[in-house]
């Protein structure tokens, strides 16, 4: 599906297949959608399991915006979305291992292994990838959202 809608993208490539100029130069993330079944309970969840900021919803349906941090910084945006149906979904079968990752504190991190277990919500870690990088953890949203909290940065 999204094959055939990349189809009429006519995108310049070099001799070797690696595109040659990009159209833009994207400076800054903004922000990241993810979908959900149940508004309400997703705004719960990420309010009170990850501390996210919510900002007022004007409808009931609207979407929820929140945020990462002291303020809606570009980055540190999330904004849960309404599916217009609802589905329930093995999101390992079908996204593979896709997640949105967040940072917390050490302490946090310690703290979440063992909450997240009796809240019936822990999937699997801690996980260090390697000697020099963060521990991670795994788990899912109410929705099925593969999420990751990491107790320090990548690079």
């Amino acid at each position: 599906m999204v094959t055939e809608a990349l189809q009429g993208y006519d995108i310049a490539k070099s001799d070797k297949g690696g595109i040659t100029m990009a159209v833009v130069h994207a400076h800054t993330f903004l922000h990241v959608g993810i979908p959900v079944n149940d508004l309400d309970r997703a705004e719960e969840f990420y309010t009170n399991v990850l501390g996210l900021t919510a900002a007022p919803r004007g409808r009931p349906d609207s979407p929820v915006r929140m945020h990462c941090g002291s303020a809606p910084d570009p980055g540190q945006q999330v904004i849960l979305f309404k599916r217009p149906t609802p589905i329930d979904r093995s999101p390992i079968d079908e996204d593979g291992h896709t997640h949105h990752a967040f940072i917390v504190t050490p302490a946090e991190f310690d703290a979440a292994v063992d909450t997240f277990k009796e809240m019936g919500i822990y999937h699997r870690g801690p996980i260090q990838w390697n000697p020099e990088s963060h521990r991670t953890l795994y788990f899912f949203d109410p929705d099925g959202n593969y999420l990751q909290l990491a107790d320090g940065e990548e690079f």
